[in-house]
């Protein structure tokens, strides 16, 4: 299966930190045999994929054509972005997979190409990401950390590590 990924925070504004549920589903899908891309230079091309995930972090994000792109039969979308409670949350079996590292390569690479400087990009480089707990009881207005009511165990740090 032919896989595109677009994460819509670094498409509109960039971003310091690269989208975690977004590795872990090429992790997940590239374990499978499937074929993953980063779509990062053009939204054109989403109706050549079997199936395009979607996320986004911030709603003030915005893409091009959004609400066309989410009603497109091949398209997945979520994160926090989309849902202020982030959602539906990653199946299982994805969410307790290994990210996909390598998932931006591409795109830091095409940066530093053009001049960026590497510290830019470190968290894409040098670290390694991942919750060890979720939730909070704090419920602060600003916070879109609300699905659970108190901080619960959620992974050990040798699925991100």
């Amino acid at each position: 299966m032919k896989i595109g990924i677009i994460d819509a925070d670094l498409l509109d504004h960039g971003t310091r930190h690269p989208n975690l549920a977004l590795m872990k589903i090429s992790g997940y899908y590239k374990e499978l045999g499937d074929s993953i891309t980063l779509i990062f230079k053009t939204l054109t091309e989403v109706e050549n994929y079997d199936l395009v995930f979607i996320s986004k972090v911030f709603s003030f994000t915005s893409l091009p054509n959004e609400l066309e792109l989410l009603n497109l039969d091949n398209v997945r979308y979520g994160g926090t972005g989309y849902f202020s409670d982030g959602g539906p949350s990653l199946p299982s079996e994805i969410e307790h997979h290994l990210p996909d590292y390598g998932l931006y390569d591409e795109y830091v690479a095409l940066k530093l190409n053009q001049g960026d400087k590497r510290s830019k990009y470190s968290d894409y480089l040098d670290y390694s990401i991942g919750f060890t707990t979720r939730g909070c009881f704090r419920k602060c207005a600003f916070c879109v950390n609300k699905k659970f009511d108190n901080a619960v165990l959620h992974s050990p740090v040798e699925e991100f590590l």
